[in-house]
């Protein structure tokens, strides 16, 4: 039986009054669960067993008065509610290469969630939160702390709350400055919190496309609760491939990624190869000691430094006869992956390092590759193919490296390609004295002639 099938709880209890996203106070009632929220004591068999207690106190009494079908009314009653307690314990682990971004544990009991998540993509941030499930599987409400050891003072700990209704989903994000509240109106079917690198969060997403009636495809609500464009709603489109995996476009994520869920429709892995973030995730039922990992982790970051992205901007200068040109990159790490031919894929237009598109400015004229440019900004892109390597110099700067436009193209040349003896981690882009300008990653090297403009004679 799948859990969606305990989610129909027939006793609840209230737990007192909580805030409305407004400020307004309005009591919540909700199902046995929160005996668990009042008390965190209280472990699931714990649970059983107060419900137990409670319809004991009922029920005995007039128990031997009662006929034989309302007996089993109630020990069928009985065992529905100690269904709704039986916790399920698992994780996700993603990487980028050889290197762990992240860890995670999801313990699903009844109507309740709880989440917890070390990362660094690429500041450390450990994430603890708690969804709270309407009888149909829908997410009513939603909480979680987010602290970031290493971060500045005041922006260490943040608190999120979400309300989801028919009409409305409702948002509270708190910081040391104040709690900021706000609300939007329903636009999709279903909305769930979401963060690019929270994988239990793409897990939602799925059990939201599920309960759709298009078993193929839907579009799902996403609130960016931090990251880019935080605090507000987007959507993702999910599309069930032929081979029963799913692919997964987001309004918060460039390309399309993949999942494939389990026999029992969980979120069993999922690949990011088709996405700006590369990222492969993988289900683990044997969760390591998440506090063991975030402690590392932050120690590991304070004595390295706060990191502000995982490829770090760049820029390399040089003086080209009389102009002054620069080059301004990211620089992505190899992280034991598989370049050409994988990473960066055949016959395909390469932003030529990470996140927004590499750019060259001159201030006088110049020849790149036997092309003359004027002074201006220009992208520079490439393009492997199995028998070598061209540079694109493109007439359009300013743009995310998603963004290639074929039709700004000034002109494309072959490039020297090379290999090097050894393997160069992160990914460098060289203006050489002796007029060349040289790319380099993993045991490749890439490299174009640029000179001084010609004199017209």
């Amino acid at each position: 039986m799948s859990l969606l099938a305990y989610a129909q709880d027939p006793l609840t209890v209230t737990d007192g009054e909580g805030p409305t996203p407004t400020g307004s106070a309005v009591p919540w009632t909700r199902g046995l669960i929160a005996t668990r929220r009042a008390d965190p004591r209280l472990g699931a068999n714990r649970i059983g067993a107060t419900a137990a207690h409670l319809l004991s106190r009922t029920l005995r009494p007039q128990l031997m008065e009662v006929s034989r079908p309302s007996v089993q009314a109630r020990l069928a009653l009985l065992l529905v509610l100690g269904a709704c307690t039986r916790s399920e314990t698992y994780g996700f682990v993603a990487v980028l290469g050889n290197d762990t971004t992240s860890v995670e544990r999801v313990t699903r009991t009844g109507h309740r969630i709880i989440g917890e998540a070390i990362g660094r993509s690429p500041t450390v941030t450990r994430r603890h939160w708690e969804a709270e499930l309407g009888p149909n599987g829908v997410i009513a409400h939603w909480s979680m702390d987010t602290d970031i050891p290493n971060g500045p003072p005041g922006g260490r700990h943040l608190h999120h709350t979400a309300t989801f209704t028919d009409t409305v989903t409702a948002f509270s994000r708190g910081t040391s400055a104040g709690t900021r509240s706000f609300a939007y109106q329903k636009r999709y079917a279903e909305t769930v919190p979401w963060n690019a690198f929270v994988y239990a969060t793409w897990e939602l997403l799925l059990d939201a496309a599920r309960r759709q009636p298009d078993t193929m495809r839907a579009r799902i609500g996403q609130y960016f609760f931090e990251g880019w464009d935080e605090g507000h709603v987007g959507y993702a489109d999910i599309e069930r491939n032929p081979d029963g995996s799913y692919a997964i476009s987001s309004t918060g994520l460039a390309g399309t990624g993949t999942a494939r869920l389990d026999a029992h429709g969980r979120l069993a892995s999922y690949s990011g190869q088709g996405t700006t973030y590369k990222q492969e995730v993988r289900r683990i039922t044997d969760v390591p000691d998440i506090d063991a990992i975030a402690a590392r982790f932050a120690a590991n970051e304070k004595r390295t430094g706060l990191a502000t992205s995982l490829s770090p901007r760049d820029t390399v200068r040089a003086t080209v006869g009389a102009a002054d040109v620069r080059v301004d990159y990211s620089r992505p790490s190899r992280r034991g992956r598989t370049l050409v031919g994988d990473l960066i894929p055949y016959d395909q237009a390469w932003r030529t390092g990470a996140d927004a598109a590499t750019q060259l400015t001159t201030s006088a004229p110049i020849e790149l590759a036997g092309v003359p440019l004027h002074p201006g900004t220009y992208t520079l892109w490439t393009l492997p193919t199995r028998g070598g390597v061209s540079l694109i110099i493109n007439g359009q700067s300013g743009q995310w490296g998603t963004e290639y436009n074929a039709d700004r193209d000034v002109a494309r040349r072959a490039m020297m390609v090379d290999s090097l003896p050894g393997n160069v981690e992160r990914f460098t882009i060289r203006l050489e004295p002796a007029g060349r300008l040289v790319m380099e990653w993993g045991t490749f090297q890439w490299s174009a002639p640029i000179r001084a403009a010609r004199r017209a004679s």
